[in-house]
This record gives C-alpha cells, structure tokens and sequence, in this order.
C-alpha cells in the first residue's frame, strides 16, 4: 500500500489559460491601433469583461455575430481567438489564429497563438511547426518560449525543451511559470538541489503560486525528506487554507514519517473540503490499517472506490482490510479483482502472496511472492550480477551467490537454507550486513560471508535468501525446521553464565520491534502488559531488548521488577552476539514478533511468541506450535489489539512451570512427545501434534542442544516404545544428529557425546 500525493504536470492548463488572458489583456489594448468597427469591439470588449468574471457562457453568447471569415484585421482576429482559447473553445481559437496568419504572414503573435490552440488540440507536429515559424518572423515574448518548451517537453526531447525554457528565462527572469517548469524539469532528472532552487525563486516572485508549492513539496517527500516536506505544505496552507491538495500532500508526508493521527487530520479536512476526493480516502484508508483500525480502513477505500471504480492501488488495499478483519476468503477475491482490473500489479500480487502464505498454500504463494522484487523491495536491481538467477537444481562445485534482503529476523529464519546448499555440493558465498557475519558463523556448514562483491568475483548462479524457500520447492509440511541452527560463542555464554547465575526461572523479555510504521508497530506490546509475569513467585524477568523500547523500564513500581543486563550488552558492531549467549543461560524467552523470535528459534531455546490476531505470514493461524522452529510456542491474540489476555495465557504456563515437576505433569498423548522437549515446558509446548520421523528426529537435536542431561534424556527418548512405528524406515535420529560412524545401535547404551551437527 502506498500513499498517493497530488501531482500538478506542467502542463496543466489553467497555466495555458493565464497566458492566453494575459495576452487576451493586451492585445484588446492593441486593438484600439486598428481600424475601429463600433459595434464587433463593443461586443468583444464586453465579452474580455464577462470572461474575466468568470461568465464563460455570456461572454461567448457575445461572439454569435462574429466570424472570422468576414473579418479584415489581424489584431482582432488574435483577440477572438484568445478568448476563444480561454474558454477553452480551442477549434474555434485555431480558426481565428489561421484567419489572422492568413491576414499577416508576418504576425509573430498570430503563429505563436495558433500554435497554442494546436497544442490544446493535440496535435503536437503542427504546433511545434507555428512556434518555429513565431520564432523565425521575430517574436521574442517569454510566453512563446515557455509554450515551446512545454511541447518540446511533452514529445520527450528534454534537451531542446530545457534551452526553450532558458531562452524565456533570458528574455524574463522573473518568470514564475518558467522557472517552475525548468524546476520540474531538473527534478525529474535528477537534479534535486537546482529544481528546488528554481521552485524557490517561483514561489518569491508569486507566493501564492499553488503548483510551485506542490511540487517542491512533492519533490522534498521524493527525497524521503518528510520533514521538510511538511514544513514546505505548512507554509503553502498558511497562503492556500482552503486547497484540498496541500492538506492531502502534507497527510502523505506526515504518513510516511509515521506521524498517522496527524496525518488522519489532514486526510479527513482535504475529504472535507472535496468530498468527491479518491485519492484523500485512499489515503486515509492506509492510515487506518497502519492504526490497526480495518473496519474505518475498509469503509475509506470502499468510498475511494465509490468515486473510482478502477482505481487499482484501491482494490489491493480493500483486499489487506479484509485480510485484517478476518474476511480471508473474500480478501482473496478482491486481491483477484485487482489483479482483474490490472495483471501486473505487483503491490497486489506480493500482498496476494502474503496472504496465501498466511494461510498456508506455500505452493502458490512462495511463486507470488517473487514480486516482492518489483515493489523494490530488495537489492537485486542495485548488484547487477551477471550471473544468471539459481533454478533449484545443484551440480557439485557449482558456485551460487546468496543475497540478504529485508530484516534481520528474515535473514535469521531463512538462514537456515544455506547448509542444505553446501550440504548438495555447492559452493555458498552469502552477501549480508557484515554485523550478521560473526552471529552466522555459527552456521553448521562452511558458508562464506561477505558484505563486498569484488568485480572479477564470478558466480555461476544467484539468489535472494527468501527466494531458497521457492526454489526447494518448500510446502507447509517439508519446512527444514532443524532444532537449532545457530550456536552462541562458548566464551560469551560462560561471561553471561557468571553475570545472570543459577537462581529462580530465568524469563528473557523483549517486548518491542522496530518502530518504524512500516515495520507493523502493532507488534510491539507495551512493557506494562507484562507486569503479571513480575507477580509470579520465582520467576526472574530480564530484558534483553535494545534501543527501541527501553524508556519503558523508568517509572515501573517495586512490584514490577525487570532485571537489565548493563550497558555492554550488545554494545559492539556485531549483532545478537552477547543475546545469543544471554539466551543460553535462559529458561525461556518471551518476546513479542520481532528478530528475536527467530534468533531464540534459531538456537533452539524455549521460546514463547506473542502475536497480533492477524499475524505476518510466516506465523500462519491459529496453531499454538511453530513448523519453523520445534522450541517455539505461539500465542495469539483472541481479539485485535488486546494483549492483557496473551499475556494471561502467557502467566497461567509459567504459574504451571512454577508449581508442577515434569514428572507430576499429566503424560501428553505421546510420552515420545513428552522425552523429547525442555523439561516441564516440553508438556505445554509440544503435545499439540502427534510426533512425525522429522519431529522426532528435531526433538532428539533439542534434547542434546539445551538439555544437561541431554545424551542421558537422548537415551531414554530412543529406547520409547513408540519410537519405531512413528520413524517408519527414516534414518535413526542419532545418526543424524551424531552421525552414523558414531551411532551402532538404535537403543544407545549410556551416554553419547555430542560431535558434529
């Protein structure tokens, strides 16, 4: 969903019509140098009056009695036909202006008027031709200039349009129109800082001009400098308070700054001001959705599209409203209306894709989700690698090139597709942000890390990191979801071992993601929610979140105790280091969506999620377990933005935790089940689903990476009784844990030590 400013083109024509009445003004001044004919002067002199009044209607009613094959004067020809042009009657206009070259082939003023009416007219070839012949009988005026460079500008030949432009400048610098146009001009190549220097010296020689105010804060907002830009509307609603333009352009900057209730202020005045306003309910629609408000978000972009019925950007959002309420088989097919109205949308489409994820149809949505590349969502365009994209099948030694792209939390969870990579023979070199390189060492193959491409590097295949999922042919159910696949560094988890200690049940908190809107702030959950885990006797809740959120911890009362892990925690260039080492000295990990989620997965810790009640894709819904990651138990929220019951489900485990042994717990269906996760939380994570071979083979990885009693657990989970018939003929999970040179029984006698992966 984007916002969508007003864009006045140069060449508008209301900018057409102040020159043409602008010269209607002085050639009826001219006229008074001709041959007088009382009557026809008397007529069109009242006409420039009934015209400059805004009587369109009476001031033509005045011209029945004048034609222009009757008529004998040059000069009075070109003042009909510039009343002609300005109400906007343009084949009548074209008709004086040829009677008047007709009159004077020598006339400047009667070409350079024709070839306005012929631009008005469309026909661009011909007008172009009378601007040249004005300028070759002599005509100097800026408005002739300006004209042609406006055509010259609209036939693409920028070059030619620009000098057009300079020539107006040089015959009248305190030209607004023109150095407006050379502004617009300059930006749309690229030259911001001299566009707005043009639209700067405009708005000083005409403080009131609208256009000019709106393209440079038009152009400050293309910069990403929404500040400016806001400051920039705010001194044009001071000049313009009634313009619905401004209010709706300085909504959409406020928006994409992330100020959303202003900016549903200035939506809702521009609606107020111009009821009949699509693009402003369209923008006030994508406010909604990002202040989690669908029902008010639907009922904006249906009005948008009340008064657009083809308005695209429209029907896609509808189509996210619904999704947000729920509506998911309609969302569906309003996402197919869109796609209707307009196939290569590719907004509609990655939102389409979203969807279909979230619901589990990995087929189709991991295909339509590639089109997160045309919304520009990721760096493929900038690298320019030759290399052709990696189809899915490996040849030994081929070497492929891995892009990171979007956040941390993605590059995490889809990290884990790397190894099956080398695992297959290939040689692996991973671009990322080189604070990911000592976090993704830990990786259990060799993968190479860089954060350069030097030039004479050659790769046989490329391929974005979220595109391995499509390319493996991923479904729901074949979800590579090891039990851990990121370790922390020994040193740094024996530092945090000596700082955290041994005492009560050790709950990591990370309450808050990135703030930036289009991250989904709605995420986040505000510190206060969590103050009934503080209640609970024995539990230790220590923050492990950074930046973003921490004001939060001043002002708690004595009652709501966080402990904070000090000022070097994760304070190097290195990401999630010191919390990866944190969270190995934890029981469990409570964090609302965000890269922590996926590191705490990644590493294969207990870890709890709490999510909105339309959460991101990758979490699906409904279910309670996580396909990504065996550690991980989600909860969701029953009604939308109501945290207080999340965390009370959240509070009622760790009360269980607290006051219940694993073996006082009631058995789940599956004691397989049950051996096989992080004691007492195994019981209430874990009995969701019946165990698979691949569930039993990550459970056994679960028991060793965050057991001490891990081998012996490892023991006793491959002597159950249920062992067998759920691992059908599937590789015994010792061998794939410790390999099979180390592995010689199914039933291990005593204890393994833990080599390898």
């Amino acid at each position: 969903m984007q916002a969508e400013a007003v864009l006045i083109g140069t060449m508008q024509a209301n900018a057409k019509t102040f020159n043409a009445r602008k010269r209607l003004r002085q050639k009826h001044r001219a006229v008074s140098h001709q041959a007088l004919r009382p009557a026809i002067d008397a007529e069109i002199s009242r006409a420039i009056g009934l015209l400059g009044s805004g009587k369109v209607k009476e001031a033509l009613g005045c011209l029945r009695n004048v034609y222009a094959e009757s008529e004998t004067s040059a000069v009075r020809c070109n003042l009909v036909g510039l009343i002609y042009l300005s109400a906007r009657q343009n084949s009548l206009a074209f008709k004086w202006f040829d009677r008047a070259v007709s009159l004077d082939p020598a006339d400047p003023e009667a070409y350079s008027n024709r070839g306005m009416a012929l631009m008005e007219l469309g026909q661009t070839a011909a007008a172009l031709a009378s601007y040249g012949e004005a300028v070759r009988t002599g005509c100097a005026k800026p408005a002739l200039f300006y004209n042609r460079g406006n055509l010259l500008r609209e036939m693409g030949r920028l070059e030619e349009a620009i000098a057009s432009y300079d020539m107006a400048l040089k015959l009248d610098p305190a030209y607004p129109e023109a150095l407006r146009a050379g502004g617009t001009l300059l930006a749309e190549q690229g030259y911001f800082e001299s566009a707005l220097k043009f639209l700067d010296e405009a708005l000083r020689l005409r403080p009131d001009y609208l256009e000019a105010a709106l393209d440079r804060g038009n152009i400050l907002q293309g910069l990403g400098q929404s500040g400016a830009a806001i400051a920039s509307y705010d001194a044009a609603i001071e000049t313009h308070k009634g313009n619905p333009d401004l209010y709706n352009n300085r909504g959409v900057a406020l928006h994409l700054s992330g100020k959303l209730a202003r900016a549903l202020k200035d939506f809702d005045a521009a609606i107020v001001l111009r009821r009949e306003f699509p693009q402003a309910w369209f923008n006030r629609g994508n406010v909604l959705i990002r202040l989690d408000r669908p029902e008010a978000s639907l009922a904006s972009f249906e009005a948008a599209l009340a008064l657009r019925p083809d308005y695209g950007e429209a029907l896609c959002s509808r189509a996210v409203a619904l999704k947000y309420l729920g509506r998911m088989d309609e969302a569906l097919r309003a996402f197919d209306l869109a796609l209707h109205h307009n196939s290569q949308s590719a907004h509609a489409k990655n939102n389409k894709a979203a969807l279909l994820l979230l619901l589990g149809d990995f087929e189709r949505g991991l295909d339509a989700y590639e089109f997160r590349w045309i919304a520009g969502q990721t760096p493929k365009s900038e690298l320019k690698l030759p290399s052709p994209e990696w189809s899915g099948t490996i040849r030994h030694g081929e070497k492929i090139i891995v892009f990171d792209e979007q956040g941390l939390g993605d590059a995490i969870q889809f990290s884990r597709f790397l190894p099956l990579l080398a695992d297959a023979g290939a040689e692996v070199t991973f671009f990322c942000r080189k604070k990911l390189h000592r976090l993704l060492a830990g990786l259990p193959r060799s993968i190479r890390l860089v954060d350069d491409i030097p030039d004479e590097q050659q790769f046989d295949a490329q391929i974005a990191l979220s595109s391995l999922p499509r390319a493996f042919k991923m479904r729901l159910e074949s979800i590579p979801a090891r039990t851990s696949y990121l370790r922390a560094e020994a040193s740094l988890v024996n530092k945090w071992a000596a700082r955290i200690g041994q005492q009560g049940v050790r709950v990591g908190l990370c309450w808050h993601g990135s703030p930036d809107f289009k991250a989904d702030p709605n995420r986040s959950i505000p510190l206060s929610a969590f103050a009934p885990l503080a209640a609970i006797d024995g539990v230790r809740l220590i923050s492990i979140q950074k930046v973003h959120g921490l004001g939060e911890l001043e002002g708690r009362g004595a009652d709501f105790k966080i402990e904070r892990l000090g000022e070097d925690f994760d304070a190097g260039p290195d990401a999630f280091v010191d919390t990866a080492a944190v969270m190995q000295n934890l029981d469990l990990i409570i964090t609302c969506d965000t890269s922590i989620a996926h590191l705490a997965g990644a590493l294969g810790r207990p870890v709890f999620v709490l999510l909105k009640q339309i959460p991101d894709w990758r979490w699906l819904l409904e279910r309670s377990d996580c396909p990504w990651y065996p550690s991980m138990r989600l909860f969701r929220q029953k009604q939308r933005g109501d945290w207080t019951g999340v965390v009370a489900q959240v509070a009622e485990v760790l009360r269980n935790f607290q006051k219940t042994s694993a073996a006082e717990l009631p058995q789940p269906q599956h004691s397989a089940w049950a051996v096989g996760a992080y004691d007492v939380i195994d019981v209430h994570v874990f009995r969701q689903t019946p165990p698979t071979s691949q569930r039993i083979v990550d459970h056994a990885g679960l028991i060793a990476d965050v057991q001490p009693r891990g081998a012996q657990r490892l023991g006793e989970f491959l002597r159950c009784d249920e062992l067998v018939p759920a691992m059908g003929s599937a590789r015994h999970p010792a061998q794939h844990i410790f390999g099979a040179d180390n592995c010689k029984s199914k039933a291990l006698q005593g204890t393994v030590e833990r080599g390898g992966d």
